[in-house]
């Protein structure tokens, strides 16, 4: 069994895949401007106690008030407007802030000594990078391959100090094919962003989160399979059984999971598929409980929220109600980079040239803006940024022309 870590970074965006056997187990998209915070140290102050939900909202610098369970505040006899030393635990979602606990933060001189000179609310100490911290929960994959010349020099860096064998496995992609579209990673990525799941026996499954949980339907779409009906849904609920965690852990949705499996009259069965899911979540990092199934074929289950979901990274809500998703345009402004790098690989004497929407091209004048000016310093060449509004439907044109 060959592992690899995939690491693809621009200023402003790193995007790491993990794969065993060239098949994704883990994907990682940390952007700059939708910051991770989990593992971070603050010292925040408290600005409310709300009894009726026995919690804490403590202002630690950030949009929202972060969440303080009741037990920990109650026990530390905290009034509003005290000064706490906090981590957080959880990601905020949709509209609640980030989770934070005061446990582990106690006895550290050290920790002490930063919030004696600090004035809340303050950041105290940041967090490993979400590519770090899956280095440190997994065991060492067998080649780092990186796309990026100056992460390469950061991660080697970092890991000589920690693991220098580690470091000596870290190699710098050098093909002229972007390393994701070598991998086809991309395609992977993009089809992590759809609703619907092929399972191999021609049957389907629908994943759609909404703001108080995650809908996962299993349907039976053109599959025959072999036996009787109660034969076939157990075949197809096995084959979605097993594709679940995968998806769940790669899509990284978590909180409250409902599961419609096809509805199955025997125990057994019921039994089997649910034991075949939580073999499927063990492999993962974060804690998931499942729950039996109803005769009706409905399972729920919960997974803890670690990173955001992959959906609140690069989608943002569009439509009646922001019920739909489309890309951000953050996400677009990245995506029309990539292209035009490729493009002027064959091209190398073209003029560049993105044609796209004026929320896209703000994009890369703002959060993409550093990457932007990468790729002309790599390529020798300024971008020529043109506004369009034809370009709202597709995105953006990211051309190479050739020069007058």
């Amino acid at each position: 069994m060959t592992e690899r870590l995939l690491i693809s970074s621009v200023p402003g965006e790193t995007r790491a895949a993990w794969l065993r056997d060239d098949r994704l187990e883990d994907l990682v998209i940390q952007r700059d401007d939708k910051p991770s915070h989990l593992g971070n140290l603050y010292l925040g102050r408290i600005a409310h106690l709300d009894r009726s939900l026995e919690a804490a909202f403590v202002d630690i610098g950030l949009d929202r008030q972060a969440f303080l369970p009741r037990p920990e505040w109650i026990d530390a006899q905290l009034s509003e407007g005290d000064a706490v030393l906090v981590r957080v635990v959880r990601e905020a979602s949709g509209d609640k802030g980030v989770r934070i606990t005061m446990r582990g933060q106690e006895g550290s001189a050290a920790l002490q000594a930063l919030a004696d000179r600090a004035k809340p609310p303050a950041l105290l100490l940041a967090a490993d990078d979400p590519v770090s911290r899956v280095l440190a929960a997994r065991h060492p994959p067998d080649e780092i391959l990186v796309e990026g010349a100056t992460y390469l020099g950061q991660l080697r860096s970092r890991l000589a100090a920690a693991d220098p064998e580690l470091a000596n496995r870290v190699r710098l992609h050098r093909a002229p094919t972007p390393l994701f579209e070598e991998e086809g990673l991309e395609a992977e990525i993009e089809a992590l962003l759809e609703p619907r799941v092929e399972l191999p026996s021609g049957g389907y499954l629908l994943i759609e989160p909404v703001t108080s949980l995650t809908a996962v339907d299993v349907n039976s779409g053109r599959s025959g399979g072999s036996g009787g009906a109660e034969e076939a849904a157990h075949a197809v609920n096995v084959e979605a059984a097993q594709a679940i965690p995968r998806q769940l852990r790669l899509r990284s949705l978590s909180g409250l999971i409902v599961i419609d499996f096809l509805a199955m009259k025997g125990r057994d069965l019921r039994q089997d598929v649910v034991a075949r899911l939580r073999a499927g979540v063990k492999r993962d990092r974060e804690p998931c409980r499942v729950f039996p199934m109803a005769p009706s074929g409905l399972v729920e289950m919960t997974r803890r929220r670690g990173r955001p979901a992959l959906h609140e990274i690069l989608t943002e809500a569009a439509g009646i109600g922001g019920g739909g998703r489309v890309k951000s345009a953050a996400t677009l402004a990245f995506e029309a980079l990539r292209h035009l790098g490729r493009e002027a690989s064959h091209r190398p004497d073209g003029d560049l040239m993105v044609r796209a929407s004026p929320a896209v091209i703000a994009a890369l004048q703002g959060p993409a803006a550093a990457a932007r000016e990468e790729l002309e310093q790599r390529l020798g060449r300024p971008i020529d940024l043109q506004t369009s509004l034809e370009t709202v439907g597709s995105g953006f044109e990211a051309i190479v022309e050739r020069r007058r």
